[in-house]
């Protein structure tokens, strides 16, 4: 029998050197069975495989792996976590209930006890000079020489201030005195006329009428005299009002003087005086609380001394008028004397008019939020574990004494209220209650 022939295989062309570079034939895609499948293709008609699909690529099959990674992860995480929630133990359960009861807070309480307070009414304003005193010069054309004091320094009545040129007064001054003397001369010799007048009118040497005029010239000469006089005054006035003194004691607020500066009468100002050191508080208050001032009420003042304590004064005068403008009363409240109040500082003061009952909280039992002012209530009736419930009511304070505010609105006399851990609770919460401590704790000692 003639053996089949083996088919020949295929023959590949041998590598061909171009440029001393190797080009190696392009094998043609493989069937199945090791041979091309492909049919001839002609009309530029691209080759799909069987089925109308292209084979897949690397990407697409990398993006399967990662979505079933991350889909086997989620499905085991939740395979693992559903046995425990499901068969949660007791001892969990009960870890629970106890972090619930540990969340309730212990406070203390204080009892709204109804009281007495003050009322105050807070009144503002600047201090000023009980009478503040404006010094001048009744001399013109004057120069200023001298000046004596400054501002802030302490005067006493009489005391000379300041001092003007006086060389032309003291030399008119000079001038009517010498007036004053001719004219007393005059009228002495007048006066002799008449005396011997008089003897020669006994005996007839001369007529009654030449002794009637030698008696007018006696008259005349001493009225000459009057006015020598009192031109001699007045230059003495003038001549004392080159010194300025002061009229009061007090302090200098205010110096204007100046040497060499030349005055007129009823100008500029010298020097302002505050009387007697006195000074008060001009408060502005509104017209609807002037009704509950009254002169003699007791104010306390925001400035205090050196020693910590505010100083007090008292109302000395309330406005008869009110401003129609800004519907505004003035009150003079008078302040002790002392070097720290001084005029044109700004002060508050509190004044003392009255007394109001209501309830009474300390101020720690007091939380503000919100601008606004809250007391956290605790109810009297107990849950079946013996907590309370509390409630935060909005609550509006009135006058304070101390640390002690009174309650106008929102807390009755009587109830509880929290007092420490107020700021923690809101409505609906659960507390404990447990006692103040009454003894001082003391702090532990040093090492």
């Amino acid at each position: 029998m003639d053996r089949p022939r083996p088919e020949a295989a295929p023959v590949v062309a041998a590598p061909t050197m171009v440029n001393d570079m190797t080009v190696q034939p392009l094998h043609s895609r493989p069937g199945h069975d090791g041979n091309d499948a492909r049919p001839n293709l002609t009309g530029g008609q691209r080759w799909t495989p069987p089925g109308g699909r292209r084979p897949s690529k690397l990407k697409w099959i990398l993006l399967g792996t990662v979505i079933a990674a991350v889909a086997g992860a989620g499905l085991y995480v939740a395979l693992k976590s559903k046995p425990a929630a499901d068969g949660k133990p007791a001892a969990a359960a009960a870890a629970d209930g106890d972090k619930d009861s540990s969340s309730i807070l212990s406070v203390t309480t204080v009892t709204a006890a109804a009281g007495d307070v003050p009322r105050q009414l807070l009144v503002t304003g600047s201090l000023a000079a009980w009478d503040e005193l404006p010094i001048g010069t009744q001399t013109s054309g004057l120069a200023i020489t001298e000046v004596l004091v400054d501002e802030g320094d302490k005067v006493k009545a009489g005391q000379l201030l300041a001092r003007f040129d006086d060389k032309v007064l003291r030399a008119d001054l000079l001038s009517k005195e010498a007036s004053l003397r001719e004219a007393q001369a005059l009228a002495t010799e007048a006066d002799a006329n008449i005396r011997r007048a008089e003897e020669l009118a006994r005996t007839g040497a001369i007529s009654t009428r030449d002794l009637d005029a030698r008696r007018s010239t006696a008259l005349t000469t001493k009225a000459r005299v009057g006015v020598a006089e009192a031109a001699k005054v007045q230059a003495i006035a003038r001549l004392a009002q080159t010194e300025v003194r002061s009229p009061t004691d007090g302090t200098v607020a205010r110096r204007n003087a100046r040497l060499g500066a030349v005055m007129s009468a009823g100008g500029t100002e010298l020097f302002r005086i505050i009387r007697d050191d006195r000074v008060e508080l001009l408060a502005e208050v509104p017209e609807i609380d002037l009704r509950q001032l009254a002169v003699g009420q007791m104010a306390e003042l925001s400035a205090v001394d050196i020693n910590g304590k505010p100083f007090v004064g008292a109302v000395r005068i309330i406005s008869p008028v009110v401003d129609v403008k800004t519907r505004i009363g003035t009150v003079k409240i008078e302040v002790p004397h002392d070097p720290g109040l001084r005029p044109g500082m700004f002060v508050s003061a509190k004044v003392q008019t009255g007394t109001q009952s209501a309830p009474i909280l300390p101020e720690e039992a007091v939380v503000y939020r919100d601008a606004r002012s809250w007391a956290v209530v605790v109810n009297a009736a107990k849950d079946d574990k013996g907590n309370h419930t509390v409630t935060a009511r909005e609550v509006q304070t009135g006058p304070r004494d101390g640390h002690r505010l009174s309650i106008l609105s929102g807390v009755q006399p009587g109830e509880q209220v929290v007092l420490t851990g107020a700021g923690y609770l809101k409505t609906g919460d659960k507390v404990i209650i447990t006692e103040t401590p009454k003894d001082k704790v003391n702090p532990l000692p040093a090492n």
